[in-house]
């Protein structure tokens, strides 16, 4: 006798919580703050750019102001309006630093000949961090920390000059420690968090390669429990039922489940589609047909269709549970010769989903004392509909008749 294996529970999605550090959430996030960081400090630019301004020529200020403060707010508005999508203010952020690298080497070309030398150091100075946080973020870690150690050399040595204020050396030092200190803390927090993001990734990706395959794994177990639980459902059970027939009732009664056997398994290649949607009626027309060959006598009523749909995969589940529990009905409950009642109700609504209702008056029986072997209402049943989000419920008394209802409720 062939064994029946139990449907495998299925594999749970890894939980991906909303909001959760990401890679491309964290690129985000340190976009927009460098934007607003950025923001605050050319606001505290502008009164340095009126007094620095008044040592250069005036074409020279005003390109350099327009460009610089223009990129900025380019930076600002990408950062606003892209959101997750941060290679627009990336490629932003990569000219700033470009093109704040240029005006800060061609600053002294542009002093006013003959003009005295600043009172204080540039006005390119309070943007010097606002151009490493730039480039951390753009760059990889080894050319941003190039880029970090040629810019300071270069304010540095203008510092010492005339266009940089003439300040001493060691002062000039001391304003390079203290950019260098800050972009060096910057690079160092940005690639951490970006690790720790890549971290978080990889785990993700990983645990979601694991339920993909512990999910392909589940539909060929289902698989091969429909292909078991249809020899159950026919062939086996169309035996049992054969073997145990004595009187020309029962005969009769195994003949037509032998037919109806034959023409489920000649119709198992063609059920339904599951990756589409299947109409109620075409189930309840299936269902009916099933009935008319299990057993004449089965009152099959159908109460609702309308244009109700249920996926492929459950109106598949419905039909083959639905068909074993009359089965089972057939089986166990006695013969139609003992005058047992069987109906089979079949109700469905777009919104509350789809109800198979299977009763019969015959002897009953006590769910506690059903043997662990009989397969047919825990597999055939019970576990199908488990498998695609539906739900099973039986009533049962001994010597009351048997009421099971198959219910199948569309996800919200």
């Amino acid at each position: 006798m062939s064994v029946v294996r139990q449907a495998p529970a299925a594999p749970k999605a890894p939980v991906l919580l909303r909001g959760a550090i990401s890679r491309a959430r964290v690129e985000s996030i340190l976009a927009r703050a460098a934007a607003v960081f950025a923001l605050l400090f050319a606001v505290q630019t502008l009164p340095a750019v009126g007094v620095s301004s008044q040592y250069l020529s005036l074409p020279f200020a005003i390109s350099i102001a327009v460009v610089l403060f223009g990129l900025l707010l380019v930076i600002l508005v990408t950062a606003a309006v892209n959101g997750a999508k941060t290679k627009p203010t990336h490629i932003a952020m990569g000219i700033f630093t470009v093109v704040y690298t240029i005006v800060l080497a061609l600053w002294p070309v542009g002093l006013l000949r003959g003009g005295s030398e600043l009172a204080d150091q540039p006005w390119l100075w309070y943007l010097i961090t606002i151009a490493m946080i730039f480039a951390d973020i753009v760059f990889a870690p080894r050319w941003a920390a190039l880029f970090m150690v040629d810019v300071t050399a270069v304010y540095v040595f203008i510092r010492t000059q005339p266009a940089g204020g003439s300040a001493p050396v060691a002062l000039a030092l001391l304003d390079g420690f203290y950019v260098v200190l800050i972009g060096a803390f910057a690079l160092a927090t940005i690639t951490a968090i970006r690790a720790a993001a890549d971290r978080v990734d990889a785990a993700q990706g990983t645990a979601m390669e694991q339920y993909t395959r512990a999910a392909r794994n589940h539909a060929a177990e289902l698989e091969r429990a429909k292909v078991d639980a249809l020899v159950h459902d026919t062939v086996l059970s169309t035996l049992i039922e054969a073997a145990r027939a004595e009187t020309p009732d029962q005969r009769r009664a195994a003949v037509q489940m032998s037919q109806a056997a034959l023409k489920t398994l000649q119709s198992a290649p063609v059920a339904f589609d599951v990756s589409v949607d299947v109409p109620v009626a075409q189930l309840a027309d299936r269902l009916a047909d099933a009935a008319r060959l299990l057993s004449p006598r089965i009152d099959f009523q159908v109460m609702r269709v309308d244009d109700a749909r249920v996926p492929g995969a459950v109106a598949e589940a419905v039909f083959t549970a639905a068909q074993q529990a009359l089965i089972n009905s057939l089986q166990h409950a006695g013969d139609d010769a003992d005058d047992v009642i069987r109906t089979v109700v079949l109700d469905s609504d777009v919104s509350s989903g789809l109800t198979v209702q299977i009763s019969d008056t015959g002897r009953g029986f006590d769910g506690s004392l059903v043997p662990a072997a009989r397969l047919g209402l825990r597999v055939s049943i019970r576990e199908r509909m488990h498998a695609v989000g539906g739900r099973v419920r039986v009533v049962s008394v001994p010597g009351g008749g048997t009421s099971i209802v198959i219910e199948w409720e569309p996800s919200t």
